[in-house]
C-alpha cells in the first residue's frame, strides 16, 4: 500500500466531513461567468449542407451535358458517310481540284484583259468547264444511285482534273502568244 492511501485511510473522516466553504460556490460562478461565451453557429451546418448538394447538382448536370454532347458527336462518327454522301477523300480531291481551277481561272481573265482571241478561248473554257461541272453532277447522282462503285468515283475524280488541265493549256497557249 502507498503512503497516499495510507494517509486517506487515516484521514478518511476528514475528507467527508468537510463541505466546501459558502463562497467556493460564489467563487466558482463569479468565475464562470468570467470567461467569454462561446455560441455555436446554429446555421453552420445547414449551410455546409446546402453548398454540398447544389455541388453535387451542378456536378450531376454537368455530367449528363457532356455525356449527352460526346454522345451525339461519337454517333456521327460511328454512323460515317451516308449513302449518299461521297466519301471524304473524294470530297477532299474535287475541293483541291476545284480550288486549283479558281485561281487558274483568276490568271486566265487577267491574261485575257487585252487580247481578244484570249476572251474567246476562256469562253471556250468556260464551257468546257460548265459541262465537265455537269458530267459531275450527274456522276454524283450515278453514285448515289449505286455507291461503293469504284469506277464511278475515279471518274468523278478524273473530271475534277480534266478542268485543271484544260485550263493550264489555255494559259499556255496565251503565254505563248503573248511572247
Amino acid at each position: 500500500m502507498s503512503e497516499l492511501e495510507k494517509y486517506i485511510r487515516e484521514h478518511q473522516q476528514e475528507f467527508e466531513t468537510f463541505e466546501p466553504d459558502p463562497c467556493h460556490f460564489d467563487r466558482f460562478r463569479s468565475r464562470l461567468n468570467e470567461q467569454p461565451v462561446m455560441l455555436k453557429p446554429a446555421g453552420n451546418r445547414s449551410v455546409m449542407l446546402k453548398a454540398a448538394a447544389l455541388i453535387l447538382i451542378l456536378i450531376s448536370v454537368s455530367v449528363f451535358v457532356f455525356e449527352f454532347a460526346t454522345n451525339e458527336i461519337r454517333e456521327r462518327f460511328a454512323s460515317g458517310p451516308t449513302d449518299t454522301e461521297l466519301p471524304l477523300e473524294i470530297t477532299e480531291a474535287v475541293q483541291y481540284y476545284d480550288n486549283q481551277a479558281t485561281a487558274q481561272l483568276g490568271a486566265l481573265n487577267k491574261l485575257a484583259a487585252n487580247n481578244a482571241e484570249a476572251l474567246s478561248l476562256t469562253e471556250s473554257a468556260m464551257k468546257e468547264i460548265r459541262s465537265l461541272d455537269l458530267a459531275t453532277a450527274d456522276l454524283k447522282q450515278t453514285w448515289s444511285g449505286n455507291p461503293g462503285n469504284e469506277h464511278i468515283l475515279d471518274a468523278i475524280v478524273r473530271n475534277q482534273q480534266m478542268k485543271g488541265i484544260i485550263l493550264n493549256n489555255i494559259i499556255h497557249q496565251l503565254n505563248q502568244s503573248n511572247k
